[in-house]
């Protein structure tokens, strides 16, 4: 059945490899997703340092505030915070004066050389401020306009102040929430869950992503498969093809066998396409362990999530090795599944003009199943199983789905031996078919020429 496959195979697999395109391609993809990501992950990880550091001080002990509104605010309030963001500011002696000259004769009476004068103001945009710096004063106007951007963080506190909003404890405000998850030992020792157990933290953390990756797994496959046929289709389609427009089907045929001339060609041409996808997920799986490694050396301490549930995917039980080999192999017979279906296009095609127009066997199916997947597929929670189970989308969603855990093994054995099965069949369909299209050469056979063909043998006539 398979007579000279190897030739057949070897053939066109060398003729795809060797042009400078395909090599240029795939190499410079392969380090765009070895870089990108580590470099992403290390700009996120300085800029997040920058965001958390405390804001710098103003430089002065005591702010005489002016606001007529609320003339007699307890501005010493925001003392109050006790993160580090804001521990230059837990320790400023705030006192109210009626007027800014008011506040100036104090400064300038009392010879202070570290205090400020802030100005509330309300408009049409809100609360405002202004911050003076007195005559004679020490303080450098670079360092006066931190205040500025330690108001805007306190924003909500500062206001509520400033406009004698009254409330039972306004100190309360401006500190954290220190709610939690206590088990019954936690809760008599005031201890929570995740600060006795770090890994129970982290799981927490982990569990909430899952759904997430599984979604972001299941698009990027589909996608994958999406781009990988459309790309390679055509090209399977014309490689098949160029034979008969050549002459030379007839003299192939009788030492090559018709499936190994199908199955060798559409696997030679589809091989370069795996080898160029695999050879990017390897990338791109090195540019996230080398952007994980830049980011615990950038910021030791960090507790992204997104980090730590790379770190932990091996605890979630995720890409176990069956649910991986799984995965490949639903994924590879399913990029086959639907090349064969272009191999079909190109057995009853005679000229590269007629395989272009019979693309539509393989994409018709493509965009059908994109849009299926697209509209029922990425809610993990919802999937129907049938999804999972016919070739068109098995192929996009069980790669993703196992390896994730979102469907059983069961499932994902099933969908893996139907299509096998049905991609099998259509090799041998576009075997006969092209078998058949020998003995018409030169002749426009359409889609309901080569069934009849295929049904009443080889007598059979197409029509003219």
């Amino acid at each position: 059945m398979f007579r000279r496959f190897d030739k057949v195979f070897g053939f066109t697999f060398k003729n795809q490899v060797k042009s400078g395109g395909y090599k240029t391609l795939t190499i410079v993809v392969a380090l765009l997703l070895l870089i990108v990501p580590a470099a992403i992950f290390s700009i996120v990880a300085a800029s997040s340092e920058d965001e958390t550091k405390e804001i710098e001080s103003c430089g002065a002990d005591k702010i005489y505030v002016v606001n007529e509104l609320a003339p007699n605010a307890d501005y010493n309030m925001l003392n109050a915070s006790s993160d580090e963001i804001h521990k230059n500011y837990t320790n400023i002696t705030y006192v109210n004066a009626a007027s800014t000259e008011e506040a100036f004769a104090a400064i300038a009476s009392a010879g202070e050389k570290t205090s400020l004068v802030l100005y509330v103001y309300t408009d049409n945009d809100g609360t405002n401020t202004k911050t003076i710096i007195p005559t004679g004063s020490s303080i450098e106007k670079d360092t006066a306009d931190n205040l500025k951007e330690y108001l805007k963080d306190r924003n909500l506190v500062f206001t509520l102040i400033a406009t004698d909003m009254i409330m039972a404890d306004m100190a309360s405000i401006g500190l954290p929430n220190e709610g939690g998850v206590y088990s019954i030992d936690g809760f008599k020792t005031g201890q929570t869950i995740y600060e006795s157990d770090k890994e129970a933290l982290q799981e927490h953390d982990n569990q909430s992503m899952v759904t997430g990756f599984n979604t972001i797994l299941v698009y990027v496959t589909f996608m994958v498969v999406y781009f990988i046929v459309l790309a390679y289709g055509n090209s399977i389609m014309q490689t098949i093809v160029m034979e008969k427009s050549s002459k030379l089907m007839d003299t192939m045929l009788v030492s090559v066998s018709p499936s190994s001339m199908i199955f060798g060609k559409m696997l030679g041409v589809l091989l370069t396409g795996i080898i160029q996808f695999f050879s990017w997920i390897l990338m791109l799986v090195l540019g996230l362990f080398a952007g994980v490694k830049l980011t615990d050396v950038i910021r030791p301490d960090n507790d992204f999530k997104v980090v730590t549930f790379l770190k932990s995917l091996g605890k979630l039980g995720l890409f176990s090795p069956v649910d991986v080999l799984i995965a490949v192999l639903v994924l590879m017979f399913g990029l086959v599944f639907y090349c064969s279906l272009s191999a079909i296009g190109g057995a009853i095609s005679s000229t590269k003009e007629e395989a272009a127009s019979n693309q539509s066997l393989f994409i018709i199916l493509l965009i059908v199943s994109f849009y299926l997947v697209l509209m029922m597929g990425l809610d993990s929670e919802t999937v129907p199983t049938w999804l999972y189970l016919f070739p068109g989308t098995s192929a996009m969603m069980l790669p993703g789905a196992v390896c994730t855990g979102a469907i059983s093994t069961g499932i994902a054995v099933a969908g893996l031996a139907i299509m096998v099965v049905c991609t099998v069949l259509l090799l041998v369909l576009a075997g006969k078919l092209y078998t058949m299209m020998a003995l018409y050469s030169g002749k426009k056979v359409g889609f309901a020429d080569a069934f009849k063909m295929l049904f009443a043998g080889k007598d059979a006539k197409p029509n003219t």
